[in-house]
């Protein structure tokens, strides 16, 4: 008996060929999935992504506190060795200071403690955004061209420390400010009223030429971006009266705050308490009031304003 073998037929053949193809995109596609990502070292901590940053775009540029508005003969080593506990505290800071710098690990000298106040100073102007496996920065430094004195450097550093500048773009000095903190009382015939509803035509008391309580209207008002790192002077005195206000700003006679010290004279007291602190109001403000002097009490404190 002869057997018959039946060629196969049409319909057999394009299921074949469909068959065929779908296994050659699916081999094509999982070649495409295969292809490596690009690898990603070890995770660095806060801190030293921040001194990968800077080591990378260079150091900010920023009102330094020690020497704005002016510099306090002996102050930045006074507060050095002030904020050494506080500094030391933080070890995941302090351990990526002491590494960068190739400082010992035991007892500092006064040189050494002013070498990380430095450092510790620029890392917290250095702000990091985190997104995913990258951290987004932005801050102002020197510029290396002659077209600009300084420019504004964006860009972003990977958990493993690669920085990536995506602009430079040319800008002015850093603004720094000189006024209020966003908390502080203005006085006015009714009350005290918050230094951010200030209004211009609003009535608040201010000093005449003889030095007497008047009430006069506010005739201009200034509020000033406070950059990243800005620091304020927490001021007390010794009657308890307190205010929260930029170094550069000046008390009614004129002096900056930047330059008292305790044991100095203020309205009427004296300072018992002189501090810089972390200023996180994003705004600082000011107010100029019709009358002889534009002074106005902030906090109970009589204040000269900076927009005179």
């Amino acid at each position: 008996m002869t057997r018959v073998t039946k060629a196969p037929g049409v319909r057999h053949l394009l299921e074949m060929r469909l068959a065929l193809a779908l296994a050659l995109l699916a081999a094509v596609a999982c070649g495409s999935a295969a292809t490596p990502a690009p690898s990603v070292g070890t995770p660095l901590s806060v801190p030293q992504l921040k001194f990968a940053v800077v080591d990378s775009v260079g150091k900010p540029v920023y009102c330094d506190p020690d020497f704005y508005p002016i510099a306090r003969l002996g102050g930045e080593q006074a507060n050095a060795i002030a904020m050494y506990p506080q500094i030391k505290a933080d070890t995941e800071t302090y351990a990526a200071i002491v590494a960068h710098e190739h400082l010992p690990s035991g007892d500092l000298t006064d040189e050494q403690k002013l070498t990380v106040y430095r450092v510790w100073k620029l890392l917290r102007v250095v702000s990091l955004s985190q997104s995913g496996n990258e951290y987004a920065f932005q801050y102002r430094v020197q510029s290396k061209s002659g077209s600009a004195a300084f420019e504004m450097v964006t860009g972003t550093v990977r958990v493993d420390g690669v920085v990536a500048v995506s602009s430079r773009i040319a800008s002015g000095p850093p603004v720094c400010p000189i006024c209020l903190a966003a908390s502080t009382l203005i006085a006015t015939p009714h009350g005290s009223v918050r230094v951010t509803d200030v209004r211009v035509g609003m009535v608040v008391w201010t000093q005449a030429a003889d030095g007497s309580r008047v009430a006069a209207p506010v005739i201009e008002i200034g509020s000033m971006e406070a950059p990243a790192g800005h620091e304020m002077v927490h001021l007390v005195l010794a009657d308890g009266r307190e205010l929260m206000v930029s170094p550069g700003h000046r008390t009614a006679d004129g002096r900056a705050i930047g330059s008292l010290k305790v044991g100095d004279p203020l309205d009427g007291s004296t300072v018992a308490r002189w501090e810089l602190v972390p200023y996180a109001g994003g705004r600082t403000y000011d107010l100029l009031s019709a009358g002889a002097t534009g002074r106005y009490w902030a906090n109970g404190i009589l204040m000269s304003s900076t927009l005179r």
